[in-house]
């Protein structure tokens, strides 16, 4: 009997057949990870994007309100962040308040201010904004916890109808930016590079009589040719 093996043909079809199907593998394996790493590409966008926006929609809503220094069409929203806040009440030309911090001393409150029924918006806070008082010079009562701005009541324009009043740090301005480089930054620190800031504007509309003040933003995320654009209107959420 002779032994019969491949012929010329049989191996060249066989050959060119494996090769097909090889390729055909080979793309569907690489249609399959494209797109597993674009999903994957689309997930990190859109969590960075739900970052920056809660991030940014937690601190708006607890700044003191009405006081969002940033010039209008600048591309940024600057605001202080309330430290403390509480009641006050008049006492001749004093001014007594409490604050909701059991354990604030007049120690601790030195470096603050207190500002009250703050109705000044797109202001510098330092000499351009009425009703808000250096603690410099505050004083305690220990047995009665309460705090008093010695003189206040002199320079007291106006008043709060809730008598409340909110405790910030001058000296912590907080300013978000859209920056020239597709950045949005937090006082000069990225915290994102994905922005299209062509298309994209942050600003700030101060409060009337119908509604509190709100940030106004519209951010473009883009990444591999991908976009996604998120609008938000964020609503200060304290009151004067």
């Amino acid at each position: 009997m002779k032994d019969k093996g491949f012929t010329l043909i049989e191996m060249i079809l066989a050959i060119v057949i494996s090769s097909i199907v090889l390729l055909g593998v080979a793309n569907f394996t690489e249609l399959g990870m494209r797109g597993y790493f674009g999903s994957v590409e689309r997930f990190r966008l859109q969590t960075e994007a739900r970052f920056v926006l809660e991030k940014l929609s937690r601190e708006v809503r607890h700044a003191v309100p009405n006081i969002f220094p940033s010039a209008e069409n600048s591309g940024c929203v600057s605001f202080y962040p309330i430290v403390d806040s509480g009641f006050y009440a008049v006492s001749g030309r004093d001014i007594n308040f409490l604050v909701s911090d059991i354990n604030a001393t007049s120690a601790s409150l030195q470096s603050m201010s207190l500002v009250i029924n703050p109705t000044q918006p797109h202001t510098v806070v330092s000499g351009g904004v009425n009703n808000v008082f250096s603690l410099s010079g505050v004083t305690s009562h220990p047995t009665e916890d309460f705090f008093t701005i010695p003189s206040g009541a002199i320079s007291l324009i106006g008043g709060s109808v809730s008598n409340r009043h909110y405790v910030f740090d001058e000296s912590n301005l907080v300013e978000y930016c859209l920056t020239a480089n597709n950045l949005i930054t937090r006082n000069g620190i990225t915290i994102s590079d994905r922005i299209v800031v062509d298309n994209s504007t942050l600003s700030y509309e101060p409060a009337d009589v119908q509604r509190n003040g709100v940030v106004k933003l519209t951010l473009e995320f883009a990444e591999n040719n991908e976009s996604t654009v998120f609008e938000q209107d964020i609503q200060v959420i304290n009151v004067p």
